[in-house]
């Protein structure tokens, strides 16, 4: 009888595992992750994150006690009329979304981001020119699984532009994503050295197993602003395939994917090098130039004012002028009290 359901548990985006948890759930009434995982044959870790899942969704709830928590189902009338509700406001931001689209096809300015409803590429150059567009565009929030150096090296430019702009950026890496890449924390913290960045090692795999041309590879994810889900199929540092989308829901669940995984070791660039270089002398100085800063951290030009510029947002230093006998101002630095390093 449940199975004539299925479609619908299907439109409302559970997977197939999910459904069959679900289904458990409404006959039982209630279960244990461990009564679950030998009645129907699933790993623990699996259970426990798609169990998660239904919770989140409002599908089921659970006991207050960690040790051996239970399941427990919610009237399906009810619960359901819920997730159809907010599936009806997902249905309206895109609405909203088609809207913006077509304002923005209709400008004179050109095409933005929020016109980019679906892609896919295997050419790794049109991939990372999209993933600018959406990059350049972010407002709040990148999240990354474990993804490729080849890639990252690549998109590193345009994740430093996002850090400027006050982004926050994280990526979640597992050793298990990598068969042949033994140092991939090393690489990540050298290529992403200019980026304040958080880094969260975990114990499981952060991506998703597929198959793709009769081969099983990494489906690893970049979510932004918690609208755009975009996956990368590649395995160790060989890419193959791009695609991606706007979908509120998934990006959630693609994130709690992430936040679930037990963390072996979280680690926050909060100053990349040479900001903290900038910081490191001001704090010797209590007033400094911009041409003795710029000899004292081997740092010139635009790269030093674009370190200032942000340094200044974000209010760790203030930056004044003083008047000399003859010529412009002359701007000097310094560190503003009670900030900390």
């Amino acid at each position: 009888m449940l199975k004539n359901y299925h479609p619908y548990l299907r439109d409302i985006g559970l997977s197939e595992i999910q459904i069959q948890l679900y289904d458990y759930i409404i006959k039982q009434k209630s279960g244990t992750i461990l009564e679950i995982k030998e009645k129907l044959n699933l790993s623990y870790a699996k259970v426990n994150y798609n169990m998660s899942v239904l919770e989140d969704l409002g599908l089921i709830f659970s006991s207050k006690s960690k040790k051996n928590k239970r399941y427990f189902r919610i009237d399906p009338q009810i619960a359901l009329t819920k997730v159809l509700d907010e599936r009806m406001q997902g249905f309206k931001e895109q609405i909203n979304m088609i809207e913006e689209t077509v304002k923005a096809e209709e400008s004179t300015m050109g095409k933005c981001y929020a016109n980019i409803t679906f892609y896919h590429y295997t050419d790794l150059n049109l991939a990372v020119e999209y993933y600018y567009n959406l990059i350049e565009n972010c407002k709040n929030e990148i999240y990354m699984s474990a993804l490729p150096p080849t890639l990252l090296k690549k998109l590193e430019h345009a994740f430093y532009k996002a850090f400027l702009k006050g982004i926050r950026l994280v990526l979640y890496f597992s050793k298990e994503d990598f068969d042949s890449i033994d140092d991939y924390f090393d690489q990540i913290t050298d290529i992403l050295k200019r980026i304040q960045i958080e880094i969260i090692q975990t114990k499981e795999t952060t991506c998703q197993h597929v198959r793709y041309n009769d081969m099983i590879v990494n489906n690893g994810v970049v979510l932004i602003d918690g609208k755009y889900l975009n996956t990368v199929l590649f395995l160790n540092d060989d890419i193959f395939h791009f695609d991606g989308f706007y979908g509120t829901n998934f990006v959630q669940q693609s994130k709690r994917y992430l936040k679930v995984k037990t963390i072996i070791k979280r680690i926050k660039i909060e100053y990349p090098e040479p900001f903290q270089t900038v910081l490191d002398i001001l704090q010797d100085k209590n007033v400094i130039s911009t041409k003795e800063l710029s000899t004292k951290s081997k740092i010139g030009g635009g790269k030093l004012r674009e370190i200032l510029d942000y340094l200044i947002k974000i209010g760790k230093i203030r930056e004044n002028k003083l008047k000399e006998s003859a010529g412009k101002p002359k701007k000097v630095y310094s560190l503003i009290e009670g900030s900390s390093l």
